[in-house]
């Protein structure tokens, strides 16, 4: 696990930036706390950070060169399967230095070429430097676990790369903002792949390679599409198939030489990642974080889990007053706006691990792949909307518009006279299209261009109302939302986060899942309930999901009152948003106006905060302490 970073020279007589290689790099110092490496030569610079998890000696060491000289590579990640690669590369005769999982990639990579992406297990962004041909490869693994941002500097004369965006544009540095992903910034509440909101840097897609060479193109790739073929009707086998899927896949995921413990929730996915890592580790400690307000803490019910489980919970509160003293500093941290507040628990709860251990297993990817999300549960009056005429239809939505938001039937009527694919974006959709068209100055396009695609796909493979919903969040959700506040609220403190879920093996059991066994009357995740169901206490394998609720409607109608109204009057940014209908939005929430939610106002305080952190500079990292001050050499 680390932080990478590189720059190749991509124009006939241009150099690469070594100078600018080191300061990326040491940007994210938080993500390698234990090694710093670099390599450079006439076309290439690449860097890394370390974090040691396995074979923590120096043959871990990392820019790592091939056994036969020939490639150099930088690497961020881990392949779960490296042991069985190491015994498949000694049959060939490789003869290993060392017993780093970075050493085999780098192996498989020199003997199969991209064809290796095929074979690893686990989570992974990486770039590769052929010394002979003079090529770059760069891959992601599938899920998009793992980062890569790039871009193209000095005129398109360099190829810069890095595992956080803030390496490549950083406070202060941020002079343009792309008026479509603010658009969709403010429907997703992110910021879908492969755009970002500081053009030109790019986010490199989930199961994507990009290769570049001095004097050609830069070119991405897609190596791996997730695809769900869904059974039509329920088999009695399949909760045994899903529970040897993933005692499989925490097996593997529990390999380390480094303290591992586990984030545990009230829920049931990772209280299910516990209960079978407790088989090969028992007395392993948990982490859970909440709030002093009922109904916003998951800590009593994940204390009773753990203590059921033998395990050890250690749990924190989070106060009113340190969430907001924190926040600039996480919103720095997940480098473009992501206004999902579950963020903010986990920022918290990966600092007080990081006291104990180096690894922690989580539950990311459980309600993708099994239809966890209450939005999947379509009631049968809506599936059978589909078959309604468009009179039909505008009569629903007429009805609809009649009834104030928040009365019961709104919903359903809106969800009657709407097809699924004018309607679902993912788990979230803050701000409907006319909406944006309100706030933003500039820009066009909407959210559904992202969606989409999927939906040809979707219809394309047949899938039903809610394969295709998850096929939806697998695809921008997953990666774009729940993976990157894992990714930065983990690496922030160093940490490694694992996510046992977000296997291969586990997605090829869930992706032939029945309807039945995902969503069956109101309950979600049914099939994997059943599973793990023999593990857990009832109560954990039944309690409904809370995901880190975070009170943020109550304190900014309470203890934070003021403090929304502030941000977002004082950030300068009148060039991108109509300030008039912004303070709008904050002053019919305040107003009790029940079409203005607070993940609402939330979206736009987040948005104002990284305005005055990246492009006002308001924020020094360096002088807050949030980043080691860089030195030179």
């Amino acid at each position: 696990m680390s932080g990478i970073a590189g720059c190749l020279a991509l124009a006939g007589g241009a150099k690469p930036d070594a100078d600018w290689t080191m300061r990326a790099i040491r940007r994210m110092a938080h993500r390698g706390p234990d090694d710093e490496g670099v390599f450079s030569d006439a076309a290439i610079v690449l860097a890394a950070r370390r974090l040691a998890v396995i074979d923590q000696s120096a043959a871990g060491h990392q820019p790592m060169r091939s056994a036969d000289g020939r490639y150099l590579m930088v690497y961020n990640g881990e392949i779960y399967n490296y042991a069985e690669l190491a015994r498949r590369l000694r049959e060939r005769g490789v003869e290993l230095r060392g017993g780093s999982d970075s050493e085999v990639l780098l192996e498989m990579y020199a003997a199969e070429g991209r064809d290796a992406l095929r074979r690893l297990r686990g989570m992974f962004a990486f770039a590769i430097w052929d010394t002979r041909s003079g090529e770059l490869f760069c891959a992601r693994d599938p899920f998009g676990i793992k980062p890569l941002y790039y871009t193209q500097a000095e005129g398109g004369r360099q190829l810069r790369f890095a595992s956080e965006r803030k390496a490549l544009v950083g406070p202060g540095e941020v002079s343009v903002i792309d008026p479509d992903a603010l658009r969709r910034y403010l429907s997703f509440q992110y910021v879908p792949a492969p755009a970002t909101m500081t053009p030109p840097v790019r986010c490199l897609p989930p199961g994507h390679y990009l290769t570049a060479r001095p004097g050609g193109p830069v070119e991405s790739f897609r190596y791996w599409r997730p695809v769900l073929r869904p059974a039509k009707s329920p088999a009695p086998e399949t909760p045994e198939r899903i529970l040897a899927a993933l005692r499989d896949s925490v097996r593997a995921h529990l390999r380390s030489d480094v303290p591992l413990g586990a984030f545990l929730s009230g829920g049931v996915d990772s209280a299910a990642i516990c209960a079978i890592a407790a088989e090969a580790r028992p007395g392993m400690s948990t982490f859970t974080a909440g709030f002093a307000r009922a109904g916003y803490s998951e800590i009593e019910e994940a204390e009773e889990t753990a203590q059921a489980l033998g395990l050890r919970p250690n749990t924190y509160v989070i106060t009113p007053d340190e969430f907001a003293a924190r926040l600039p500093q996480i919103i720095w941290q997940l480098d473009d706006p992501m206004a999902d507040a579950a963020a903010i628990a986990l920022w918290f709860v990966a600092r007080e691990a990081r006291r104990q251990v180096k690894v922690v297993l989580s539950g990311e990817g459980a309600d993708e792949l099994f239809g966890g999300y209450g939005v999947y549960y379509q009631p049968g009056v809506v599936r059978a909307a589909t078959k309604l005429p468009g009179w039909g239809r505008s009569s629903a939505q007429a009805m609809a518009d009649r009834i104030r938001a928040g009365q019961k039937g709104k919903g359903l009527l809106e969800r009657i006279a709407t097809p699924l694919r004018g309607r679902y974006i993912g788990n979230a959709n803050i701000f409907p299209v006319e909406d944006v068209d309100v706030l933003t100055r500039y820009g066009g396009g909407t959210a559904y261009d992202v969606t989409e695609p999927i939906f040809d796909q979707a219809a394309e493979g047949g899938l039903d109302d809610v394969a295709t919903m998850q096929l939806i969040d697998i695809n921008t959700w997953l990666p774009g939302d729940i993976l990157v506040k894992a990714d930065r609220a983990s690496m922030a403190h160093g940490l490694e986060l694992r996510s046992p879920f977000l296997d291969r093996e586990v997605m090829a059991v869930a992706s032939r899942l029945a309807r039945a066994e995902k969503t069956a009357a109101t309950t979600t995740k049914f099939a994997l309930r059943e599973a793990v169901a023999p593990l857990l206490p009832r109560e954990a394998a039944e309690r409904r999901k809370l995901g880190f609720p975070v009170p943020i409607g109550h304190w900014f109608r309470g203890e934070l009152s003021g403090y929304a109204d502030q941000v977002v009057r004082e950030a300068r940014t009148e060039e991108w948003l109509d300030k008039r209908a912004v303070i709008d939005v904050l002053r019919r929430f305040r107003s009790g106006d029940p079409e203005v939610p607070w993940r609402q106002v939330w979206t736009l305080v987040v948005f104002s905060l990284w305005h005055q952190i990246y492009v006002e500079r308001v924020f020094d990292p360096v002088a807050l302490g949030w980043q080691a001050p860089i030195r030179e050499g």
